[in-house]
């Protein structure tokens, strides 16, 4: 039972270092501002999670089968063997430290995402504005020369 359980740390540490290979390569092409390559990368980044959640909650139910009393895996060690006690923190420390690193790029992924967002709105604002005529002499929708503002007008009639 204890080598299964390290068998899914070890596939969660790996699991989290792919994933900050992932996220640098989403940066970089948030950076060159590739849509595409980001789309792709963002598909392969899901999927990943998607992963890691199921190694996670296997862990728990492999857990709550060994020792219902367990409160989290930071107690893990306690109830396995003292042969991989240390193997087994020191996997625990490397899988959290990764996991904050991941973090850390996650978030700084966003904020360049937003940035981009923000800085492609007011672009678009501002060509928005640059394109709508200044003064109101246009054709209207339906192609008919508009003169806002004519007061002055020649009547023609018959006498």
């Amino acid at each position: 039972m204890s080598q299964a359980i390290l068998q899914n740390l070890h596939r969660q540490k790996q699991a989290f270092f792919l994933l900050s290979h992932l996220l640098d390569e989403e940066f970089q092409h948030l950076s060159k501002s590739d849509p595409q390559a980001v789309a792709s990368v963002e598909f392969s980044i899901q999927e990943l999670l998607r992963q890691i959640a199921v190694e996670r909650q296997e862990l728990k139910s492999t857990l709550n089968r060994l020792d219902p009393a367990l409160p989290g895996i930071r107690d893990l060690p306690l109830i396995l063997d003292e042969s991989i006690r240390d193997q087994t923190q020191n996997t625990l420390r490397e899988i959290d430290r990764q996991e904050q690193t991941c973090a850390r790029k996650a978030a700084q992924n966003a904020a360049t995402t937003r940035g981009l967002m923000d800085q492609n709105q007011a672009l678009l604002e501002y060509l928005t504005n640059e394109l709508q005529p200044k003064n109101g002499h246009t054709y209207s929708q339906r192609g008919r020369w508009l003169h806002p503002g004519d007061t002055g007008a020649l009547l023609r009639g018959r006498l």
